[in-house]
């Protein structure tokens, strides 16, 4: 019934919100408590693309990177000045999305266990803790995203439509 739904998304929430500010490097952003079972946070030095990327590639976990629809709080919570916005936009507006400013958010659903939870705090912590991807990424210019350079179906250049995402979990 919902009562167990809700203490579900209750115990996923703290875990992954009190997780993430655990590890050193990552900064979760917008609300520091509530029941829903997601966050949005930044990696220290690391591209959000990139952290959407290796989730994806290396472990399996699918999460969202960007301003989520949600530019201007976005653009708050990471505490960018106008002139910053600015030369964002502008790039934007000339095609080139490689340093567009963003987050990473996670969530979890009625099928996420805390064990999942556990897998992407350590895929998170390790990206933190300045591991080595195993493999090469290369950034899209036109998208922002990066793709690990490989030769794996569904991974290759050939296998990428416009505009499509890296984040693939």
């Amino acid at each position: 019934g919902w009562d167990a739904i809700v203490a579900h998304d209750d115990a996923l929430a703290t875990q992954l919100r009190s997780g993430l500010r655990s590890i050193p490097g990552v900064r979760v952003l917008g609300p520091q408590d509530g029941t829903l079972p997601l966050a949005a946070f930044v990696v220290d030095g690391v591209h959000h693309a990139l952290v959407a990327a290796r989730l994806s590639a290396e472990h399996g976990i699918g999460v969202r990177h960007g301003c989520f629809c949600a530019h201007p709080y976005l653009l708050r919570l990471l505490g960018l000045p106008d002139d910053e916005v600015q030369r964002f936009r502008h790039e934007v507006l000339r095609g080139d999305r490689r340093d567009i400013p963003g987050a990473v958010r996670a969530s979890a659903g009625i099928n996420t266990t805390a064990h999942d939870i556990e897998l992407l705090l350590a895929a998170v912590a390790e990206i933190a803790a300045g591991d080595p991807a195993p493999v090469p990424y290369s950034q899209d210019p036109s998208t922002g995203d990066f793709w690990p350079e490989v030769d794996v179906e569904g991974w290759t250049s050939e296998d990428r439509g416009p505009g499509s995402s890296c984040a693939r979990g």
